[in-house]
This record gives structure tokens, sequence and C-alpha cells, in this order.
């Protein structure tokens, strides 16, 4: 049955999760502003081998949390724009919370909070993961995690692989450059995230070929005028 937790549970209970994680670690959180126990934590994890997933939504990253984050090799850092959930967990155990991963909400808060045991509330669990699910597949890589996208303007709908060599092609969901493949159109990031709940026809962001603004997916990752040409080239 879920534990109730106060603040300080809460917190402590984060804590533990990050600590007893053996291959997977989840962190969603709105704000972020890791204090300095979590990140050593993080950092120990990250040592482990346990691959992170962090997600956050409410205001940029300060200069400060990216470097921190970048100091972090297994992350995959995660931003969602409606994102108002708190949840964090690891294999086992979950903590949902009204707490932000804050340095100043583990402080002067009040929160509150539940602990759940993947055994003995497994439906609850896994229902919980599956929510965690749709919110990564709604959510886009931070850019610390890009390549710099300055010469990919999101606001165009100029064709934009001129300046690449022909085998170059983009992510749809991040718009990173990629080895051209109409079969994987998606960076390494990006298909991890996809993968977990592989919805064919889930809209994507810009066309696989061209880079240009488009309702893609990965059953039709080309726009209609690559698309044209790519089934021209297959009738010669």
């Amino acid at each position: 049955m879920p534990e109730f937790l106060t603040t300080r549970g809460v917190s402590n209970h984060i804590e533990d999760i990050i600590i007893k994680s053996k291959s997977k670690l989840i962190l969603i959180s709105p704000f972020l502003k890791l204090s300095r126990p979590f990140f050593q934590r993080l950092k120990d994890a990250t040592i482990r081998g346990v691959k992170i997933t962090i997600v956050y939504g409410k205001n940029k990253l300060s200069q400060e949390e990216q470097t921190k984050l970048e100091e972090l090799p297994n992350v995959q850092v995660f931003y969602c724009q409606d994102l108002h959930a708190k949840c964090y967990f690891n294999e086992v155990k979950m903590v949902i919370t009204s707490m932000n991963m804050y340095e100043f909400s583990e402080i002067n808060n009040r929160e509150m909070g539940v602990l759940i045991d993947r055994t003995n509330d497994k439906k609850l669990f896994e229902d919980a993961m599956e929510e965690t699910k749709s919110i990564l597949q709604s959510a886009i890589p931070n850019a610390l995690r890009l390549p710099k996208q300055s010469s990919l303007n999101k606001n165009t709908k100029e064709h934009r692989n001129t300046s690449l060599p022909s085998h170059h092609g983009y992510c749809i969901r991040c718009e990173s450059p990629i080895t051209y493949n109409p079969n994987k159109p998606y960076c390494p990031d990006c298909f991890d995230i996809w993968s977990e709940y592989e919805n064919l026809h889930f809209l994507e962001n810009v066309c696989h070929c061209c880079g240009s603004e488009e309702g893609t997916s990965m059953n039709k990752p080309l726009c209609r005028r690559c698309f044209s040409e790519w089934h021209k080239q297959q009738l010669k």
C-alpha cells in the first residue's frame, strides 16, 4: 500500500531512489535546480552506469544547471512545455509528489507525496510508468544534448538540406543532423524514447530529408515534396 510522505520524507526517499537505482532512473520536475546532495547522488549513479532521464518544463535552465548536467554522461534531458507533474522513480520505487526537484522547495516549502513500491502496488506503479512514457513522447531533447541549431531555423518552411552533404538527413523530432535513412528517421536519443511507445503515426516536427517543418511520423518521415522526389527515384 502506498506510504504517505511529508516534505522531509519526500526528499529522503527521492535521494534513496537515486542511490538504489541499478540501471534506470526517471526524474520528472517542472522546475529544476539540483541541490548539492542530489547532484552528487546523480554523479554516483552515472558512475554505476545508470541511464538517467530528466524532464523539466516551466522555465529555461540556468547556465549553472546546464553546466551541471553536462557533467553527467549518462543523462538525457527533455523539455515538456505543459509539464506540471512531479514524479521520481527507479526500477522498484517511485515517489509522486507536489515537490519539484528544486533546492528552495526542499528547504522552505511544505510538500506532500506518496511512496509506491512496484512489488506491492504493481498496477499503480505501471500506470504511472505509462503516463511517463506519454510525457516523454511529447517532450523534446534539451539543446545542451544536441548539436547547435543556429543554422536550422524552426520558423521557416525553407528546405534546409542545401548546406549539408546529400547523405545527411534530420531527426524528425529534435531536428539534429543524422544519416539519411527513411527507415531510421530518429537520432539515437529520440529513437529510445519513441521505442518505449512505438506509435508509428505519432506526429513529429520536421521532414527527415530536408528538415522543413512538417507533421511527419515514423510511418511517413518525408514531406510531400521529398516523398515525391524519392518516389521518382524509386521508379528509375
